[in-house]
């Protein structure tokens, strides 16, 4: 932090006495303690860039090294300089001539939120209402941190309204003015609800509409609900994250879906209506018999909705259905038993073709002995 200036973190003159100082350190640890702002790394920050600014100005001899090296600037003739830094080089020693910044109404932080959906809802499309406590519009002032009736907010006298100052020396850096926290705005008569900040920690709700075919880490966009901006300013924007919800059986493939539909022996042999689930609900499925482990049905316009469909293509994507042939669990004798007594007449009704050819048995049958 050795770049920036101390005396425009804490928002004071360079002539400023050790008790305004102390009062100013006070004032912004209380604005920007982090206590207050949960979960916020920039306000984290600048609480940090406060206390050491006050530890090197609250410290007679600290102080004095600091504006030692205030007053040289930070010019490095060892280093190169090349097209940024020159520009850089340039914006500082001439920046107030050309006015290159002013007054600045702040626009409002943006807020985050993850919404868990389930995966049916994802997938067709569904609305949901979300309710969380974070900074919105003080009711009392309107938002504009100004008391009701009160005069209107007037430039900062300690950076001129520019929101930033410059420190001495001829090469100084330009820092953020700590009075105004670089808004060069300061409020005359604040609201007694908000302290001025137009803006208060509030439970709030809002509604969030996800469209079909909703990914798995996709980002909804509600622009200008975010926290409220200062000064009159633009309010930040609503970022609401959207996590899934795993189904037990169904799984996104692109603009289709996949499952696997167990069915046991004699289902697979004999042919089965079976029921599948879909995202609308279970519907029926007609197993072909004879059917092998491992072949995919499939139920047309089953699938995810597609965004921007090609031209001719159908709206929907489709379910593909993947057919495992169970082998039974032959822990019980009876299921054994069954098992053998089938296996005979299957041999003797010469039922398994392949596996005869596979095993010498040109009369249809070359079974073996169950172990």
């Amino acid at each position: 932090m050795a770049d920036l200036d101390y005396y425009a973190i804490l928002g004071v003159d360079a002539a400023a006495s050790p008790e305004e100082i102390k009062r100013a350190f006070r004032r912004l640890t209380l604005e920007f303690h982090p206590d207050r702002h949960p979960n916020d790394p920039q306000i984290a920050a600048r609480y940090r860039q406060i206390n050491v600014a006050y530890d090197a100005l609250s410290d007679a001899a600290k102080r004095s090294r600091y504006d030692m090296q205030r007053r040289l600037g930070q010019l490095d003739l060892t280093r190169g300089v090349d097209g940024q830094s020159a520009r850089d080089l340039l914006g500082n020693m001439f920046g107030d001539v050309f006015g290159t910044r002013r007054t600045q109404r702040r626009k409002g932080r943006d807020l985050r939120y993850t919404l868990t959906v389930d995966f049916a809802e994802a997938v067709l499309g569904s609305r949901h209402t979300i309710e969380f406590e974070a900074p919105g519009a003080c009711t009392v002032c309107s938002g504009t941190g100004t008391r009701p009736g009160g005069r209107e907010p007037d430039g900062c006298d300690v950076c001129g309204g520019r929101g930033e100052v410059k420190g001495e020396g001829l090469f100084a850096r330009r820092t953020r003015c700590g009075r105004c926290d670089g808004t060069g705005l300061i409020q005359v008569e604040a609201c007694t609800a908000c302290k001025g900040a137009g803006a208060r920690r509030q439970a709030r709700a809002f509604d969030v509409t996800l469209p079909g075919g909703t990914v798995a880490g996709a980002e909804r966009l509600l622009a200008g609900l975010g926290e409220p901006g200062r000064f009159g300013a633009e309010s930040g924007d609503l970022r609401v994250t959207v996590n899934v919800r795993p189904h037990p059986r169904l799984e996104r493939d692109g603009d289709d879906i996949r499952c696997e539909l167990h069915v046991s022996v004699s289902e697979a042999a004999c042919g089965a209506h079976v029921a599948v689930p879909t995202v609308e609900g279970d519907v029926a499925l007609d197993i072909p018999a004879g059917v092998k482990s491992g072949t995919r049905l499939r139920l047309r316009g089953k699938g995810v909705p597609r965004t921007e469909p090609k031209r001719g293509a159908p709206a929907r994507g489709d379910q593909l259905v993947a057919v495992v042939v169970e082998t039974p669990n032959v822990t019980d004798g009876r299921v054994r038993a069954a098992l053998e007594a089938l296996e005979q007449t299957c041999n003797e009704a010469a039922a398994y073709p392949l596996r005869a050819n596979e095993r010498g048995g040109g009369d249809g049958k070359g079974g073996a002995k169950l172990s």
